[in-house]
């Protein structure tokens, strides 16, 4: 390791550390590193390089997402997907957590984004599931376990900035990132049919009757019409990631505004003033990444990782296993989008030269990512389902580790096995 490269990383660290915002310590770091080596005429490059970072057509599909996610919340068009998935799941034993996972895939497919999911189903099912009898700390641990569905489900904000990071099709990387997200809803809904047995959860007392299910589903048909549209757009070839985004944002506007009148023009500065500030902080991260990861890359980084990787002749699920090691380790301590932005082109472009797909390595990185959002001391997800349950982290983390660990074999099952992840992009023609 050179000189350079580890004043780059001890200032980036002890930066963090200190509490400075992460993008302000990636470019003070660069700046360390401009200074170390004397290449004063790389600051032109560096600046430039936070431009190119966020000046590419497919990110404007970020504040695009964001914003039809936030008309979505404000909407109140969650309650009717809630209801549909009650109409579905709530049949079964332990129905109202069966329920939760459901409505968790089905709200995937419209914010794509993780806290969303708990901030708008966590309100609704932790109180519901206490009132039927189930402590408030399974409640808040299938709420936070099934929140992490959203990141891997299309429309995934993740992917897109995977996917500009590195280069790899984003409409690609979210066909790859399907299967696997169905993966995790389907094994959380056994170990929860399983636990449901062993605790005699109650199912859902609910009127059954065709006309009953047949109006229910009729309401939560215009909902469901806003991940048709983005899968089918996306998917389908007809629109890209940035339309789609667009799409999605007017669609939704006009069933909140003017089809269910659930949202006053009033409300709307509001929701575009929160949308405008998380894209604006989520895009300033990612034009610094991009002079951070392009300084990593003149110290020819990737090709030192992939090398050493490359070297220990692992084969290729003893590589897998490191690449997961490494994510793990990272999502525990770092939330994913910041480690995709400072990592994902090191170790995207270490993996292709260890011979792994980096179509089938995106979707696993995302996948495990997620996993990082249900383990201290970050656990994001796993703090937000406590505040809105209030049952003390020990218990939320005891309740949580049997949804953790059914998490960790789905992404081992999908690091073995490259078609669980490659079959729908190629049936797709990507």
């Amino acid at each position: 390791m050179t000189f350079s490269l580890t004043a780059l990383l001890v200032s980036f660290v002890s930066l963090i550390l200190t509490g400075l915002p992460i993008a302000w310590a990636m470019m003070a770091s660069v700046l360390v590193w401009v200074t170390v080596t004397g290449n004063w005429h790389f600051m032109p490059v560096a600046s430039e390089r936070v431009y190119q970072g966020m000046d590419t057509f497919v990110l404007m599909a970020v504040p695009l997402f964001i914003l039809a996610g936030e008309l979505v919340n404000e909407g109140k068009i969650t309650d009717r997907l809630i209801n549909f998935a009650n109409a579905i799941f709530g049949w079964m034993r332990g129905g109202l957590a069966q329920v939760n996972v459901g409505a968790s895939i089905l709200f995937a497919g419209i914010t794509g984004v993780a806290l969303g999911d708990i901030a708008s189903l966590g309100r609704v099912f932790i109180p519901s599931m206490v009132r039927q009898g189930y402590s408030s700390a399974y409640a808040a641990a299938v709420t936070a376990s099934s929140s992490i569905i959203g990141p891997m489900v299309p429309p995934s904000l993740i992917a897109v900035i995977y996917g500009s990071m590195t280069d790899v099709s984003i409409g690609a990387l979210m066909a790859a990132t399907l299967v696997p997200g169905l993966l995790i809803g389907i094994a959380q809904m056994i170990l929860v049919a399983i636990q449901a047995r062993i605790y005699n959860f109650p199912r859902v007392e609910m009127d059954r009757s065709p006309k009953a299910l047949a109006k229910v589903t009729g309401h939560a048909i215009v909902p469901l019409m806003i991940p048709v549209i983005i899968l089918a757009g996306m998917l389908g070839g007809i629109m890209t990631p940035t339309e789609a985004g667009g799409v999605a944002a007017a669609y939704a506007l006009v069933v909140s505004l003017v089809l269910f009148r659930s949202i006053r023009i009033s409300a709307l500065a509001d929701v575009f003033s929160r949308s405008a500030m998380f894209s604006g902080q989520l895009l300033i991260i990612v034009g610094c990444g991009a002079a951070f990861s392009w300084v990593m890359g003149m110290e020819n980084v990737p090709h030192m990782i992939g090398s050493m990787i490359e070297g220990w002749g692992f084969g290729y699920f003893g590589t897998m296993l490191v690449f997961n090691l490494i994510l793990l380790v990272l999502g525990m301590f770092i939330d994913p989008t910041t480690v995709i932005i400072l990592f994902g082109p090191l170790l995207s472009s270490a993996a292709t030269q260890a011979g792994i797909d980096p179509l089938h390595f995106g979707a696993v990185a995302i996948l495990n990512l997620n996993v990082g959002l249900l383990t201290p001391p970050l656990g994001v997800c796993l703090f937000a389902a406590e505040r809105l349950a209030g049952c003390g982290i020990g218990p939320l983390l005891r309740s949580t580790i049997p949804f953790l660990l059914v998490t960790i074999l789905t992404l081992a099952l999908v690091s073995a096995f490259p078609g669980f992840s490659l079959w729908l992009p190629n049936a797709l023609g990507f």
